[in-house]
């Protein structure tokens, strides 16, 4: 949706509704009002529209910084379709929403389990509020007027969450063997398609031959246009797919090729069928897994016991992101591209 379309349908909204808001009397929340504004209740627990605010203008701050990095447009992101029926915008409210939600259920199970902060998680969420009062963009003091006070209750909270958390997976079996992390790497060339199966079949034959005989089939991929050259580590449950699936067929050192429909022939050489360093580094990764599951199963159950979580969708409608947060540095004419005395051409960009 453009800019133009945007301004349209909320001016029609505006008109549609007004005799509406007007009949019931409800105004619009200023920022000053959202410390006492109610936007959601975990039962008896009432939270509030700043601390909601925060973790979406951080969420939104964060998420147009990134998108800046790869080059996006930030004019109209928000308004993207995601493919789910919901803009970036409502897609990402929802998840803010249901990070807190979680919070609350955690901390409120901290609370019952009597989990408290020792002196050095105290401290480290106090080192945490000065570290972000101090470095918080303007944008977002702006738009959350967070006080060093609130902060430290959002991240109190937070941090009794995460003992919640570390509670629920303390069973956690951290032994992980060999056998059950192991890695495999292996190195292809792609060889696509196009307009002509056949030649790409002849092709992919050929630099198999040449691989074989110890061409680089990094440097063999480059001569053809047709042709990308990549490597993939993974292990069982990952990376199933055709490429994948015939890479587990191979032992060290052997090459082979497979056709997979839609893409093209694939010239494969097995790196290693172990590779012990990528295998000690999926070993973690595999105890965090188990983590999420041993987790995942705990707060099903503690969800049982908690009262209803009710979200005030007039109150959370106040937040948009109508405005953009990050603002995107301007190229000055010293960032512009010169010449070194050496006569080599440099670019200087913005810091």
């Amino acid at each position: 949706m453009n800019k133009f379309t945007r301004k349209l349908v909320l001016l029609l909204a505006v008109l549609l509704t007004a005799g509406t808001l007007a009949g019931c009397g409800r105004t619009k929340v200023t920022l000053e009002n959202y410390p006492t504004t109610v936007v959601a209740t975990l039962g008896d627990t009432k939270i509030y529209l700043d601390e909601a605010n925060y973790q979406a203008r951080y969420n939104q701050y964060t998420s147009e910084l990134y998108y800046n990095m790869y080059g996006y447009d930030l004019s109209d992101m928000w308004d993207t379709d995601i493919g789910t029926g919901s803009t970036l915008e409502e897609y990402t409210k929802k998840n803010v929403m249901s990070a807190i939600y979680q919070t609350y259920v955690l901390k409120a199970k901290a609370d019952e389990l009597g989990l408290a902060l020792d002196e050095e998680e105290t401290a480290k969420v106090a080192e945490t509020v000065k570290s972000t009062m101090e470095n918080m963009d303007e944008a977002l003091k702006e738009t959350t007027a967070i006080t060093e006070e609130r902060l430290t209750e959002i991240l109190t909270n937070n941090a009794l969450a995460m003992k919640a958390y570390e509670y629920a997976v303390k069973d956690v079996d951290t032994e992980v063997g060999d056998e059950e992390a192991a890695q495999r790497k292996i190195s292809y060339i792609l060889v696509k398609d196009g307009e002509d199966a056949a030649a790409a079949e002849t092709l992919a034959e050929e630099l198999k031959g040449r691989a074989e005989a110890g061409e680089d089939m990094s440097a063999l991929a480059d001569e053809h246009d047709n042709c990308t050259y990549s490597q993939a580590t993974y292990g069982a449950g990952d990376y199933d797919n055709t490429l994948g699936n015939f890479g587990r067929t191979l032992a060290t050192g052997e090459f082979g090729s497979v056709y997979d429909e839609g893409y093209g022939w694939y010239v494969v050489y097995c790196d290693s069928d172990f590779d012990q360093e990528a295998t000690e580094k999926e070993k973690p990764v595999i105890v965090e897994q188990r983590k999420g599951e041993l987790f995942q199963s705990a707060y099903a159950e503690w969800l049982k016991d908690m009262p209803k979580f009710k979200v005030d969708e007039d109150v959370w409608s106040e937040i948009t992101f109508d405005k953009t947060l990050f603002v995107v540095p301007e190229t000055t004419s010293g960032e512009e591209e010169t010449t070194s005395a050496a006569g080599e051409e440099t670019t200087t960009t913005a810091e």
